[in-house]
């Protein structure tokens, strides 16, 4: 019997002992104890065969009195399915790869960030395949970042076949964020929506919003994505919760060049110095896309379409 039959079955057994108890009850007779016993175990068996559902890690986990699995249990074999899945996010080809990037670029907090990589690199498997073995360690990220303080997580692909050139790097850029979106948790999937080169979009996973910020070898030296001479290309995905615990600012069109007052001045400021300026809009309504992969000018407000499939 399933179990809402059962307890239907046991609620209108209940109603009908009760009902049966209170016209007996004037009298004590065997009637009257005979609907009382039934009452009673109406309300152990109603207990006894309830089930409930729960989830764990995403798993569900359903109670009764044959099927009750200990939480201990069932942490530990999630525990086990997520180490086959995962990998060491934090001790990574990806990040040592990122390094001259990381220790070099004028953002005036990314010395000191907290990052993960993707999972290594297996030039026998495609872009797509390789992306997809990231997938799990992304989605964690996207859950735990908030609570650990982590700024961002890295994507890292050959350069040589990925980011010989804008064009190509930006095909690949697409294609890592597509299979991204393709397993948001929340099924939104943003690089599917058709606003897409519009102000109101921004990359998104799990419902939190994402800057995408992208280095390539193909930029030159003056370029404000120079890779540092790295012989990779990445993709830097940050949670906007990040650009909050480092008191950033707001996003102006306006710059104090000359007295920095806010740490959004200071890296534009240290770019400047640098001779890698980037461009500032007059204005903070405009497609996020246009950013994320540049052309060979980085002060051009001409943006390469790298969202559009080929």
């Amino acid at each position: 019997m399933g179990a809402w039959r059962w307890e239907l079955f046991v609620d209108l057994s209940r109603l009908c002992a009760l009902l049966l108890f209170l016209y007996c009850s004037l009298n004590i007779n065997l009637y009257s104890i005979s609907c009382g016993v039934i009452l009673i175990m109406t309300f152990y068996f109603l207990d006894k065969r309830t089930t409930t559902t729960t989830q764990h890690g995403g798993i569900k986990k359903t109670t009764s009195d044959a099927d009750d699995i200990p939480d201990k249990i069932v942490k530990k074999y999630t525990k086990s399915i997520l180490n086959l899945v995962l990998y060491d996010t934090e001790n990574c080809e990806a990040l040592d790869q990122f390094e001259p990037v990381k220790a070099n670029t004028h953002c005036v907090f990314a010395k000191t960030a907290k990052l993960w990589g993707s999972h290594d690199y297996d030039p026998a498997l495609s872009l797509v395949e390789n992306t997809l073995r990231s997938v799990p360690a992304v989605i964690k990220f996207i859950a735990v970042s908030k609570y650990l303080k982590l700024d961002g997580f890295v994507f890292s692909l050959p350069g040589d076949e990925f980011g010989s050139d804008p064009d190509k790097f930006g095909e690949a850029v697409r294609t890592v964020l597509s299979v991204l979106s393709s397993a948001d948790p929340s099924g939104y999937d943003c690089m599917s929506k058709s606003f897409i080169a519009s102000a109101g979009w921004m990359f998104e996973l799990d419902s939190e919003p994402i800057f995408v910020t992208t280095f390539a070898p193909c930029y030159p030296s003056r370029h404000s994505r120079y890779a540092f001479s790295a012989k990779h290309a990445f993709i830097l995905l940050q949670p906007m919760h990040s650009f909050v615990t480092h008191d950033i600012g707001e996003d102006t069109p306006q710059t104090n060049w000359e007295k920095p007052r806010t740490v959004r001045d200071r890296i534009r400021v240290s770019y400047k110095q640098n001779d890698r300026p980037y461009l500032i809009r007059d204005t903070v309504r405009y497609p996020a896309v246009h950013d994320i992969v540049r052309g060979m000018d980085s002060m051009s407000d001409d943006p390469l379409p790298w969202w559009k499939p080929h």
